[in-house]
């Protein structure tokens, strides 16, 4: 059987017909995401955890026994490990001492940038078709012998696609509508009497399943052993929020310490009649300089938002990477596909702002940064002290290492 292509005519076909709408289920798919195999994925879940052993810090893993969610100093105690060997060696240590488990990894990806691009390739193109989220996305793993989700029937705020890595993974879904008229489904483990009126989705490794942030759901088993990607595409930040926010860091930066104050001076609160009839100096004084706001302030702001956003490339969070740089160093990006963003100010020519995986920094003269930083997009390895001279050398180093400890870099060899 020909592998199924995840083409443009896929996408376009998807986003109309799909996306928000109904479920999919994709057999035998030819995707990169697909390439990461039981035993790649078992090395990352052991130095993901031995990195949450050293710290003492399980953040990231969830872990549930017969449904009910274990405490966090257990969690480290059930944790992967480089003596199981295995996936299915993991899992014949758990099944020795619980009869129902479900071990969740939310960061896993955390510890291998360079498979990082697997996951951008494929929301890319989503996002292409459908949207950049004005939230975010994010990828965990989800393994064990679990009969039944741990929290029952349940809705998110997110669209999911699933990617069984091992065992056949089956998922019950019913719609929103169904579920309102029937409120008893809400986090519920017996559901006999809904099943006819659910649609149930069986995937397998190779295949890709999604289904809309409005469908009700529940993985189901027998019992077997699976681990399986789960993608979720959070659709629950409308435009206006991000609006918001904006306005909020601009507001921030023009109100300054008046901006800060917890109570207000007045010289009347209202009239008589209850009638309110005048606003406070501090209102006056905000409306004052709303008024002054230009566009190209407005602009500014709204720009430097948006490349922050999307300097995430759509995610909750990215690799992040340990490394102090010098002049001397050599350096690339961390991944080709994955730039560093920037901006000309729009109120102050000399200035410039970077940003990558959710951090901005400004440099004023900029120009041996900028430089370096469009070597870089280029593809170039370049050596740090090559482009950053002169009395903006030290602040340029300090603005590229803030984008180095989100990510942005390696060392080049």
């Amino acid at each position: 059987m020909s592998q199924k292509q995840l083409d443009q005519k896929f996408w376009q076909n998807f986003a109309k017909n799909h996306w928000e709408k109904k479920p999919l289920v994709l057999k035998n798919v030819k995707s990169g995401l697909l390439e990461m195999g039981d035993a790649e994925i078992f090395n990352l879940l052991v130095l993901y955890s031995d990195r949450c052993r050293e710290l003492n810090d399980p953040t990231g893993f969830k872990f549930y026994i017969d449904g009910f969610k274990a405490e966090a100093e257990d969690v480290l105690q059930v944790l992967p490990e480089k003596e199981d060997t295995s996936l299915l060696g993991y899992h014949e240590r758990m099944k020795s001492l619980f009869s129902d488990y479900c071990l969740v990894c939310d960061e896993l990806l955390q510890v291998n940038g360079k498979k990082q691009h697997l996951l951008t390739e494929f929301t890319n193109e989503l996002y292409r078709h459908v949207g950049f989220p004005n939230r975010f996305s994010e990828i965990g793993l989800y393994l064990g012998n679990y009969r039944k989700t741990p929290f029952g029937v349940h809705v998110d705020s997110c669209g999911v696609f699933s990617f069984p890595v091992v065992g056949v993974k089956r998922f019950r879904l019913w719609t929103s509508a169904y579920a309102k008229k029937n409120p008893a489904l809400d986090r519920a483990f017996k559901y006999d009497k809904h099943k006819k009126a659910s649609q149930l989705l069986e995937v397998k490794p190779g295949d890709i399943s999604y289904w809309p942030s409005s469908a009700w759901h529940i993985a189901e088993s027998d019992g077997s052993f699976s681990a399986t990607w789960s993608l979720g595409v959070w659709v629950d930040q409308p435009h206006k929020e991000l609006v918001a926010q904006s306005l909020n860091d601009l507001l921030d930066a023009k109100l300054g310490i008046a901006g800060a104050r917890v109570t207000t001076p007045f010289k009347t609160l209202h009239e008589k009649s209850g009638e309110v009839t005048e606003l406070p100096e501090a209102y006056e004084q905000s409306i004052a300089l709303l008024k002054n706001l230009s566009t190209s302030e407005l602009q500014e702001t709204f720009l430097k938002s948006w490349m922050k956003h999307i300097s995430l490339q759509g995610f909750k969070n990215i690799p992040r990477v340990n490394m102090k740089l010098s002049l001397k160093s050599k350096v690339r990006l961390r991944s080709e596909k994955s730039l560093i963003l920037w901006q000309q100010s729009l109120t102050k020519k000399d200035k410039f702002f970077f940003s990558f995986g959710g951090v901005v920094v400004e440099s004023s003269k900029a120009q041996g940064l900028l430089k370096l930083v469009k070597a870089l997009n280029n593809g170039d390895t370049v050596v740090i002290g090559e482009f950053l001279k002169g009395a903006e050398a030290k602040q340029d180093l300090h603005a590229l290492q803030s984008l180095t400890d989100a990510g942005a870099l390696s060392t080049a060899k």
